[in-house]
């Protein structure tokens, strides 16, 4: 398995919505939620997960 992050920029209902449908695929992911005042989004949800393809020796050769 590979660990993997996600990063979202919550700025409507419809980036909640993106999320929403991340979690449906992933279900295992790991959620931690930051804001802030002096950015222009409302705030980032960080994802943390990891993949279950079961070949994880052919995705890493893809990515290098």
């Amino acid at each position: 398995m590979t660990r993997k992050i996600s990063v979202f920029e919550l700025r409507s209902s419809g980036d909640v919505d993106s999320v929403n449908l991340f979690l449906k695929l992933h279900p295992q992911a790991k959620l931690s939620y930051t804001g802030s005042d002096q950015c222009s989004f409302s705030a980032l949800v960080i994802a943390d997960y990891e993949d279950d393809e079961e070949n994880d020796e052919m995705e890493v050769t893809e990515h290098d």
